[in-house]
């Protein structure tokens, strides 16, 4: 099998701050995982909160540590150094081949997207917003081909819903998926739901938009690893 991932993001729009942070690790006993994380202190977003966590997690699961562990321990240390001013949004995506499955870790209600051969479904957390804060879910899936998921941030689910314009996510994602004649890249599905929520935001993102796709493809017999990553950079600045 083999896996590909790709992500887009955007930051909110007039902003020049980032406050989503994503980070890719290969996993110790095989594999990979996706840290998107986004601290705020004092209700407002804090790029220091969010660079220190998401280091933090990313060192614990380099030692080995499972991910749900991880993000609790990271989590925990947030509320008792800030006294609970500040709060984390945590999701983690990960292929762990020790385990042959996909691993999902959420501390918030923000949905995940799924598609299998048994068709589109969506993961909500169920659980209490304050319940999630400190205490994360985690879900597993067996390794198996042809599955595609699909993490995204609060700016995109919120997408258009300050001008009654919202964003449908499973609409857009299975018209992309059913009109395609071949089934789209993983970097064509995350640009294309990136560009749907910022039209729904009239081209202007209220908030920071990422999308993160993760493919489990058939067997391929090449033993290449590719990365490829494009950052655009404001001459400006």
């Amino acid at each position: 099998m083999e896996i590909q991932a790709a992500i887009s993001k955007t930051n909110r729009y007039s902003s020049l701050e980032q406050g989503n942070k994503i980070e890719v690790i290969e996993r110790p006993n095989g594999g990979i995982s996706i840290v998107m994380a986004e601290g705020k202190l004092n209700a407002k977003r804090s790029k220091a909160v969010t660079m220190k966590a998401t280091h933090d997690i990313l060192s614990l699961i380099a030692e080995g540590v499972h991910d749900g562990a991880s993000a609790r321990v990271v989590l925990s240390r947030v509320k008792n150094e800030h006294e609970e001013k500040a709060s984390l949004a945590v999701s983690i995506i990960s292929c762990d081949l020790e385990t042959k499955t996909i691993v999902i870790t959420k501390n918030n209600s923000v949905p995940l997207f799924i598609y299998d051969h048994e068709g589109s479904r969506t993961l909500p957390i169920n659980s209490d917003p304050e319940d999630l804060r400190y205490n994360p879910s985690v879900y597993q899936f067996e390794l198996v081909p042809c599955q595609i998921f699909i993490l995204i941030s609060a700016g995109v689910i919120n997408a258009g819903k300050n001008s009654d314009n919202p964003i449908d996510v499973t609409l857009a994602l299975e018209s992309l998926l059913d009109d395609c004649d071949e089934e789209p890249t993983v970097q064509e599905i995350a640009d294309f739901l990136l560009r749907q929520a910022i039209s729904h935001d009239s081209g202007r993102p209220r908030d920071d938009m990422t999308v993160i796709v993760l493919k489990v493809l058939p067997g391929t017999y090449q033993s290449i690893r590719r990365e490829y990553v494009s950052f655009p950079i404001d001459e400006e600045n």
